[in-house]
């Protein structure tokens, strides 16, 4: 739990420091060609005020450009997540159906120490998938609840 803190925090840091550097190197990249376009613009005999207008103009349409590409990778991360989302919902309500098929199916086991074993199963996987997914859970679903059989209550359920 703390290591899973730490390298969250670490990812973190990493990820800022790198947004920082790549801040400046966009910022750098704009002044150099702010100064290249300046020059291009002086050396044509272009006039002060049609030379703003034009360097704000591409200023602009760079920036616009830069925007839309992040925004469109944004978006494609986005849609690739809540499809491996969906699966792993799906996956989960799968390996839950099963658990509930197999802890229902101990009743017919007359072998106790076989039963606990298969119901110790479950519980791990079902406390596993709890932890690994806690959120993919629904708040309505009841928690699987897993009964060693007894004399009592296996005479109490039908065979068939």
């Amino acid at each position: 739990m703390i290591l899973d803190g730490l390298l969250r925090r670490e990812t973190q840091v990493r990820s800022a420091l790198l947004m920082v550097i790549l801040l400046l190197l966009v910022w750098c990249a704009g002044a150099l060609a702010h100064l290249a376009l300046t020059v291009t613009l002086v050396r044509l005999g272009v006039r002060m005020w049609p030379a703003v207008y034009i360097e704000a103009a591409v200023a602009g349409s760079v920036g616009a450009l830069l925007v839309s590409a992040v925004l469109a990778l944004v978006l494609y991360r986005r849609s690739i997540l809540q499809r491996q989302l969906r699966v792993v919902a799906e996956l989960n309500h799968q390996v839950r159906n099963a658990l509930e098929i197999i802890a229902s199916s101990t009743s017919r086991i007359a072998d106790r120490k076989t039963v606990a074993t298969i119901l110790e199963a479950v519980t791990r996987i079902d406390v596993t998938l709890r932890s690994l997914f806690p959120t993919a859970i629904p708040v309505k679903q009841k928690p699987m609840v897993m009964r060693v059989p007894t004399e009592s209550n296996k005479a109490a359920t039908p065979r068939q």
